[in-house]
């Protein structure tokens, strides 16, 4: 049995997704609502009703399902893995946990949880591939599914192994989706269109969001100047990912391997994006296009780069100004010491940590 963990607006269209492909599935929540939900809708790319089969106890969860997709925001990753680690009674060996929309090393984050508490266990991280938002407490409406996007594990997270046999159990299971495994986590978490554009375009919309305009964030929301400030952030990304001996491909070809899209131009390509058409504007700086991609893809990059000697400008400079805007202390967000990686990046230098991360873990 497969378990969504986390029924938001990405669980709905995932639990949906998964018994719309004849799975069988459980879902937990902590939403005491979702309990009173007997069946879900989906419209949109996916068209249907299904039963809904949901606990709120997360024990029982864990027993009954062998596959766990991992659908809440991020910032509640260490919360959620550190209540799975507590439970005692569940054999977590041979779980395969699947983070959905994980953001920048959030597979590192949890094998460290799991490791701490003694655990060894398959941690799996993707982002999310549906674009989607619940129109009422049980329909979801999938505007977008991504038709293509990386993979990386807790096993070979400074290598990608393509031939690791629970990948191809996630590509089955994924089938509408072009899966490829990542080279390392670093290319992973950095692939992530989102991550390089939603605080740009919330920083240049700061009044436009506090004074509630009724927009459209990816088309009025941006300009050619815009656009600049997101090319600068992708070049600072590969910048980054050069030195971990891989790249990310630019953000054009990225939306169109996502949805397909124009590309004869970045902002082109932003604004033809089919689903893009529909995203409004947040009604709030307090929102997760900055709380999520800041304290988890963001910083933890940051401090990566400071750390091994990489003089990054923009986006250290996008990190202080969300935690001043927002209030944020900026130490709720991934550090190095919550990957696990502070040890290894303080004690090796250049040579000897491009040559770790051309070889097998």
């Amino acid at each position: 049995m497969i378990g969504v963990l986390g029924l938001g607006n990405e669980g709905f269209a995932l639990y949906s997704y998964l018994v719309y492909r004849g799975f069988n599935v459980l879902g937990y929540t902590s939403n005491p609502e979702n309990l009173r939900i007997d069946y879900i809708k989906s419209i949109g790319k996916i068209e249907g009703q299904w039963k809904f089969n949901v606990t709120d106890d997360l024990e029982k969860f864990l027993d009954k399902v062998d596959i766990i997709f991992v659908t809440s925001i991020t910032t509640a990753y260490e919360e959620i893995a550190k209540k799975i680690v507590g439970i005692k009674n569940i054999d977590l060996s041979n779980k395969i946990f699947i983070l959905f929309s994980s953001k920048f090393a959030g597979v590192l984050l949890w094998n460290k949880i799991f490791r701490d508490f003694g655990i060894e266990s398959n941690i799996v991280e993707t982002d999310a591939i549906f674009a989607c938002r619940k129109t009422q407490s049980d329909t979801v409406w999938i505007r977008g599914i991504k038709g293509w996007n990386l993979l990386i594990s807790n096993k070979d997270y400074f290598r990608g192994n393509s031939n690791w046999k629970i990948y191809g159990l996630i590509k089955d299971i994924l089938g509408d989706v072009n899966l490829e495994v990542a080279d390392n986590f670093v290319q992973r978490g950095l692939t992530d269109f989102g991550a390089m554009a939603h605080s740009v375009i919330s920083l240049i919309n700061l009044a436009n969001i506090d004074n509630k305009r009724d927009m459209l964030f990816y088309i009025e929301g941006i300009t050619d100047n815009t656009v600049i400030l997101i090319e600068k952030v992708y070049e600072e990304f590969n910048q980054v990912a050069k030195f971990f001996n891989t790249s990310i491909i630019h953000p054009i070809e990225l939306l169109d391997r996502y949805y397909g899209t124009v590309k004869n131009s970045l902002i082109d390509a932003i604004k033809n994006v089919p689903n893009y058409r529909y995203t409004k504007m947040p009604d709030s700086i307090n929102n997760r296009f900055l709380y999520e991609d800041v304290l988890n893809t963001l910083y933890p990059m940051s401090l990566i780069s400071r750390v091994v000697g990489i003089k990054l400008v923009l986006v250290p400079s996008i990190v202080n100004i969300v935690s001043i805007v927002l209030n944020i202390d900026l130490s709720k967000g991934r550090t190095l010491e919550k990957l696990g990686l502070i040890d290894e990046l303080k004690l090796v230098n250049r040579e000897v940590f491009h040559e770790k991360s051309t070889c097998c873990k």
